[in-house]
């Protein structure tokens, strides 16, 4: 061990060799996913030492010693794994603070130092999105919809895209953004809402029946409203019709039975009939 250490030591006073990368290379994953940081080198591995930064400090993760892997950091402890003489190391169920750069640093049997740089971005996971109907007009033989897609989150690195198809043919992409405006004609149509981060996506649909049957169920629509209308209004009506009913045939009967100013009925006289009497003169 403590020959390794000191060559390690003299490695880098003297770089006698080195390798660097360029920049990091960018990874991407999302939360409770892993990823795999990956470098190959084609000589025997006497040494790997992995380094991880995240706002300005730095400090070794883990580290590849005569053949025996041990992680040093208590937060990716049962997390770490490696391969190939451990310039492969692979990070499962990721976090968001896992996010940051990732640097190994390698010697190989004849002290050559191979350098390389990750950095990595943890994004969440994409919520299962909603499609809402905002907005339904028919026209002659078309009906045009406006559809609203979203999710419960408020990251500014997620994208919408739409795309469409027709009974079980192939999708075929119709436009970008959370809204679209879109025709049905005289076949259903499929319309997709994908939603997505650069590390994980998620989708959800919505059919839009044939015009023609939208068009026959409105028109069932309203003669079903106008039944029930007549059903509610209907005994109404005939109730009031009654009541109009006996309220002129009471005035009538009131006007025929209602006595003159002198005491008398209104109705005419009937004349009596007319007795004649004899006088002697």
């Amino acid at each position: 061990m403590e020959h390794i250490e000191l060559i390690y030591l003299l490695s880098l006073v003297l770089q006698t060799c080195c390798v660097t990368g360029k920049d990091p290379d960018p990874l991407t994953g999302h939360v409770q996913g892993s990823v795999e940081l990956l470098y190959n080198i084609p000589v025997p591995v006497d040494l790997a030492i992995w380094d991880f930064s995240c706002s300005g400090k730095k400090g070794k993760v883990a580290e590849f010693i005569q053949q025996k892997f041990s992680i040093t950091r208590e937060e990716f402890r049962s997390r770490l794994e490696c391969s190939n003489n451990g310039t492969t190391l692979i990070i499962r169920n990721l976090t968001k603070e896992d996010s940051g750069i990732y640097t190994v640093q390698i010697y190989d049997t004849e002290h050559d130092k191979y350098e390389m740089s990750y950095n990595l971005s943890v994004f969440e996971l994409v919520p299962k999105p909603q499609i809402k109907e905002e907005e339904k007009r028919n026209e002659t033989g078309q009906c045009n919809y406006t559809l609203h897609c979203s999710v419960p989150s408020d990251s500014s690195a997620l994208s919408y895209s739409w795309m469409y198809r027709y009974n079980n043919s192939e999708y075929h992409h119709y436009a970008n953004g959370s809204t679209i405006h879109i025709s049905s004609h005289n076949k259903p149509l499929e319309c997709i809402c994908l939603v997505r981060n650069p590390a994980h996506k998620n989708n959800d649909t919505f059919v839009l029946p044939a015009c023609s049957e939208i068009l026959m169920e409105e028109k069932k629509r309203r003669r079903d409203s106008l039944i029930i209308m007549i059903c509610v209004c209907g005994p109404f009506a005939g109730l009031a019709v009654a009541q109009v009913f006996l309220f002129v045939r009471k005035r009538r009967q009131r006007k025929k039975t209602v006595p003159s100013r002198n005491g008398f009925s209104s109705n005419p006289l009937l004349h009596s009939e007319t007795t004649y009497i004899d006088v002697k003169r």
